[in-house]
């Protein structure tokens, strides 16, 4: 079976029963890689990795002269797929003009941990999802070290505060999985943000009701299809 990616969980969650046993049917045979509409995929590339990169420590236009970047790549290519490509990554970094970071993540030193790609894999009533934010970050707190993580996601319409929830619910079993025996987890700093709407959503926000994960009714739905 292949592994489960945010972009398979969030497609099987919005499409009819008949067309879910075509998606369950397509993880469970090798696939080509499509690019066309990942969540945090080559589609998306150019904005996230910049993004990512804004987040560590924001560096004075940073996010600007990326956007520059693409215009001027958008201006050289012909084909019309790639200039979409690079306007609608051109519209996600303009979102972050100005964006203030901060309120992401504590307003302390952070050091931040390395990611194996062995370990981003995470059996939920033994499926394989795929995890794979793009920072883990531990800091102290009251003489505790605590981790948080931050996973900047990306889809063609953006996601629904419940999709959101769903993806925070998967991020916060990924560092209870790998990091927990020797951190504490901050519910409030285990953060998934939609990128298209600048819409974030913490764990400490689905436990508190906030919003309802969706994370193990689409597991139970898969499973059934299997």
């Amino acid at each position: 079976m292949n592994k489960i990616t945010v972009k398979h969980l969030i497609d099987f969650n919005r499409k009819t029963t008949r067309t879910r046993q075509t998606l369950v049917n397509n993880i469970k045979t090798p696939q080509i890689k499509n690019n066309d509409d990942s969540g945090g995929g080559d589609y998306w590339t150019s904005a996230l990795s910049c993004i990512s990169k804004a987040f560590v420590d924001n560096p004075e236009d940073l996010i600007s002269d990326k956007i520059d970047e693409l215009i001027a790549k958008t201006e050289m290519y012909g084909s019309q797929n790639t200039k979409t490509m690079f306007q609608q990554n051109i519209k996600i970094l303009q979102n972050f003009e100005g964006f203030d970071f901060n309120k992401l993540k504590p307003l302390t030193k952070l050091v931040f941990l390395k990611k194996p790609k062995d370990k981003s894999i995470v059996l939920i009533r033994e499926l394989p999802l795929f995890a794979n934010p793009q920072h883990v970050f531990m800091f102290e707190d009251n003489n505790l070290e605590k981790i948080g993580a931050i996973w900047f996601v990306a889809k063609a319409k953006g996601f629904s505060p419940q999709e959101l929830a769903t993806i925070t619910d998967l991020l916060y079993r990924y560092l209870n999985v790998n990091y927990s025996k020797k951190y504490e987890i901050a519910s409030n700093y285990c953060v998934a943000i939609d990128v298209n709407g600048v819409n974030s959503i913490s764990y400490s926000q689905v436990t508190a009701g906030e919003t309802k994960s969706l994370l193990i009714q689409i597991v139970e739905e898969i499973k059934k299809l299997i």
